[in-house]
């Protein structure tokens, strides 16, 4: 068995949406290939590409952009909890940093679920980095989407 198939066996694309084979992998690699490209040199806000320039901070700011999406409170300790990988000195100097760039900012939720410790701060992202955000996920799922239906013909 050459190289091709042995790689094909032993992917799970019965996940995908569209069908592939052993005779258009290669072409589905390299769709796959230009489309994480377009995914890391698509970040054109300054402040989502320090947010996403080491897997640490991207880490980060998934749990703190999916709190202020879910109107929870999220801080410091809550951060280093749920990354246990990290010390908390590394989640806090992350945090402190995008705190002065201003792409973090210590402010209240917009539930009822507040931190009733004053010394504790909410972490949210800023409005410019969420835009950003939502706007680079906007440009890739119609990158996928442009490859679901090449592949689905």
């Amino acid at each position: 068995m050459g190289r091709g198939k042995k790689i094909f066996h032993e992917l799970n694309i019965d996940e995908l949406p569209f069908e592939i084979n052993s005779s258009n992998l290669n072409d589905f690699g390299q769709d796959a290939s230009k489309d994480l490209q377009s995914i890391f040199f698509g970040i054109e806000s300054s402040s989502l590409k320090w947010c996403m320039s080491t897997v640490k901070k991207a880490k980060v700011f998934t749990l703190i952009f999916q709190a202020n999406e879910n109107g929870l409170a999220i801080y410091k300790e809550e951060i280093a909890k749920k990354l246990p990988e990290y010390s908390y000195k590394t989640i806090a100097t992350i945090v402190d940093e995008g705190v002065e760039k201003g792409y973090y900012l210590p402010l209240e939720p917009y539930t009822n679920n507040a931190v009733k410790d004053k010394k504790i701060k909410n972490i949210r992202p800023s409005e410019e980095i969420v835009t950003a955000f939502l706007n680079w996920n906007i440009k890739r799922i119609t990158t996928v989407s442009k490859m679901i239906k090449k592949y689905s013909k």
